[in-house]
């Protein structure tokens, strides 16, 4: 009896570490799959619905995404709007309705004067008010005007709501322009890092292993934020990184958001492969996972060498050693997934939050009683 109950314990341990991603740090990501490449929904399921909408990120869940990623800008009331950018006209009506034409404004962003309407000059309430749209001309044009813009608050609670049903989705927040908003800030006391911070404390994702990524390309504010939360911190990088460069980051850092193009550049000209470079090698080295940005469908971002098919483009970069990657087609990735990896392991990672400490717990218990 005690060989049958150790033998049912090292198996479910074994259950166990093939449903929570871990980190060359040592740490777990609870409830995240670490046996294969992680499905980050770029934008939620962006490809098929307007950008950052509940509606997005609820495909994106139903698709089988792992993480739902998004992009935060701050509000008038310093609330959190999820968006990709701080201006509002390439993805919403605003421009349409008549009691906002006077929010017209021109502020300095990274460098450049941008003229629009910001979100720093509405509301949430108002902000609500807007219609999303789908932003490229090239995808579907039919839910445009359906869908208003989701709140950071919105976001969580698509996510909740999968675990209620005993499914753990990561999130996958961003700072975006944070010095921009944190100069707005500044007469306020606060900063846009701080106000995230709260607001995942609020919904309990405060602890190194838990299921909640924060990323950013400004440094800075990676480095603010290392000083006030373990939760993992991925640096976004279009560049290059030296191994001097590496090394200063992997003291604050859990992760790398590379454009893929740092992995395998493609000719501008013949659109073909180059030769892949060694960035995932000297980035493992230091421990960091790699997450590199943006798969995406369509036949202008895919190299000839794929043959327009985006499986090709997953399975060259799954076998350069990706860690996940951020796609705006989950459901894609998630099919890719399905071909290449044994089915139980997204049954397991549905389940292993109900079942996994109870059963180990419970069995440890039989083996010492006899």
């Amino acid at each position: 009896m005690r060989i049958f109950l150790l033998g049912s314990l090292v198996l479910v341990t074994i259950f166990l570490d093939t449903v929570q991603a871990g980190g060359a740090d040592g740490r777990v990501i609870e409830g995240l799959p670490s046996n294969r490449p992680l499905n980050i929904a770029h934008r939620g399921s962006s490809g098929m619905r307007p950008e950052h909408t509940v509606a997005a990120y609820q495909l994106a869940v139903d698709q089988g995404a792992d993480i739902i990623e998004c992009d935060l800008a701050v509000t008038k009331d310093k609330q959190l709007i999820c968006t990709h950018d701080a201006w509002l006209n390439k993805t919403t009506d605003v421009h349409t309705k008549p009691e906002f034409q006077d929010r017209v404004k021109r502020y300095r962003i990274d460098g450049r004067f941008i003229e629009d309407y910001f979100t720093v000059d509405f509301t949430m309430e108002e902000l609500k008010t807007l219609r999303t749209v789908q932003s490229r001309s090239y995808r579907d044009q039919s839910y445009n005007y359906q869908f208003p813009m989701a709140s950071f608050d919105d976001y969580i609670a698509v996510v909740k709501n999968a675990s209620a049903f005993g499914r753990t989705i990561g999130i996958y927040p961003e700072t975006k322009n944070p010095s921009f908003f944190n100069g707005i800030l500044e007469a306020e006391n606060t900063t846009m890092e701080d106000i995230l911070l709260a607001s995942l404390e609020k919904y309990g994702y405060v602890n190194a292993n838990s299921p909640c990524f924060i990323q950013s390309f400004d440094e800075n504010s990676l480095r603010y934020m290392a000083n006030k939360t373990e939760l993992p911190l991925i640096i976004l990088n279009p560049l290059l990184l030296t191994d001097q460069k590496m090394t200063e980051l992997a003291v604050f850092c859990y992760g790398i958001g590379p454009s893929k193009s740092e992995i395998l550049p493609v000719n501008p000209t013949s659109n073909k492969l180059l030769q892949s470079t060694d960035f995932i090698t000297r980035a493992h080295a230091k421990g960091f996972k790699i997450h590199p940005y943006t798969f995406r469908n369509e036949d202008q971002f895919l190299a000839f060498d794929y043959g327009s098919d985006p499986y090709e483009e997953y399975q060259t970069f799954v076998n350069l050693g990706v860690d996940g990657l951020f796609t705006d087609f989950p459901h894609s990735f998630s099919k890719f997934l399905d071909c290449q990896y044994p089915q139980v392991v997204g049954n397991a990672a549905k389940l292993s939050v109900h079942l996994g400490t109870t059963v180990v717990i419970t069995l440890l218990a039989m083996f010492l009683q006899g």
